[in-house]
């Protein structure tokens, strides 16, 4: 279940359109002139047409559903570095460059395909250069922002998850500063929105990490600064850093074929199916407080999990129950199921009315509380906000 999170486009207006309802079928007919109207015996194919048509539209509304894109073309930020410290060339800088303005990309979670248009930007490897993107935000129409820093221990790509509140430079950045052991801002590190983890990168043809740690220099720093930016203006965009290693390790030809595949699955936003299980007693039901080590930590839910692939929701419900509260527990029924849709990712959650005999001894491990719920004051908790509808049905007696 992923976090609340303001959503963006132009400045204020929702990062994801809703289509409009319109009657294509009247439309197109009045258009071109078909009519349904055949005589007996006869193949009529303007009918025929019409109905391959109208078979044609769930389809052409279900890409419009499952993309993250705004009805007009996409902008991509794209950036690299320049040679700094003992390289003197930065393959970032050849891979950006070699982007046209106009790519095609594919929804790699679906049906649908789009046109995207790429602003290039080789930023300079110190501070001016580490605070360019988020000193243009406020004014640019991005759609996504992808980062691309060089590094020259790595063997595979990096996609970094994590920004680390912290500045500790090896070398001279190119305008010779040099600073050690200080805080970028003192209010500790930032994490990507982006749901990298349901990519399903294990299956691409590159290997490629997920990392946390992005460095102490301009690629951490630039990461930072961009994270710290999109909160401040509380916009919903995907920012992302992808680490490269030296060309030896992977050519720039290959390179920038990874690229766009990150970018594909920036602008498209996966769906992913959740199961959640509702103890229930004479106390009310049950809600957990996830962890501090945990994504939103903080954050108010129902136990479970993500259904893995091949997976049913049950299996993955007992599962989850069993990994996360060291329970075996039995499915009483299913309780419904719930849809949300984050600013970078669609969630369907099958709700189940569970039951064990061990309520009573129940060990938390990715949580660190529980409270029964019984009235509205629930609803003060700091709830994710896919799981609100399931409280609002449980405090109306509705199972």
């Amino acid at each position: 279940m992923a976090a609340k999170s303001a959503a963006k486009m132009g400045r204020n207006a929702p990062h994801i359109p809703t289509p409009r309802k319109i009657s294509l079928q009247i439309s197109v007919m009045r258009r071109i002139g078909l009519s349904l109207d055949c005589s007996a015996g006869v193949m009529c194919l303007r009918g025929w047409f019409v109905q391959w048509f109208v078979n044609l539209l769930p389809i052409c509304q279900q890409n419009q559903e499952q993309s993250t894109l705004r009805q007009t073309m996409p902008r991509v930020l794209l950036t690299g570095f320049g040679p700094f410290g003992s390289h003197d060339v930065n393959p970032t800088e050849l891979i950006v460059e070699s982007f046209p303005p106009l790519i095609p990309i594919k929804n790699p979670f679906g049906r649908g395909s789009s046109e995207m248009s790429i602003e290039k930007h080789v930023l300079s490897v110190d501070e001016y250069g580490s605070r360019w993107a988020a000193n243009e935000l406020a004014s640019r129409e991005w759609d996504a922002i992808l980062h691309l820093g060089l590094c020259g221990e790595c063997k595979q790509p990096r996609i970094e998850l994590l920004a680390e509140d912290v500045l500790d430079m090896r070398i001279p950045d190119n305008s010779g500063r040099q600073i050690n052991a200080a805080m970028l801002s003192g209010t500790g590190d930032l994490k990507a929105a982006v749901p990298v983890k349901k990519w399903g990168i294990e299956d691409w043809e590159v290997d490629i990490e997920l990392s946390k740690d992005a460095g102490r220099y301009i690629c951490n720093e630039t990461y930072y600064r961009t994270l710290e930016a999109l909160q401040t203006h509380k916009f919903a965009i995907p920012c992302l850093f992808l680490h490269l290693p030296p060309v030896e390790h992977l050519s720039v030809k290959e390179a920038s074929k990874l690229v766009r595949r990150v970018l594909a699955h920036m602008l498209y936003k996966p769906s992913i199916q959740v199961a959640a299980g509702i103890f229930t007693s004479e106390s009310g039901f049950l809600a957990m407080k996830r962890g501090e080590d945990e994504p939103k930590s903080g954050k108010w839910e129902f136990p479970g999990g993500t259904v893995e692939r091949d997976e049913s929701p049950e299996d993955a419900l007992l599962r989850e129950l069993q990994e996360e509260l060291s329970v075996e527990a039995s499915i009483i029924k299913k309780a419904g199921i719930w849809t949300h849709t984050y600013p970078f990712l669609h969630v369907e959650i099958h709700g189940f009315l569970v039951e064990t005999e061990n309520l009573d001894n129940l060990q938390m491990s990715v949580h660190s509380e529980m409270k029964w719920i019984s009235s509205s004051e629930g609803l003060n908790l700091d709830w994710l906000e896919a799981d609100i509808p399931i409280v609002e049905d449980l405090l109306k007696r509705r199972y």
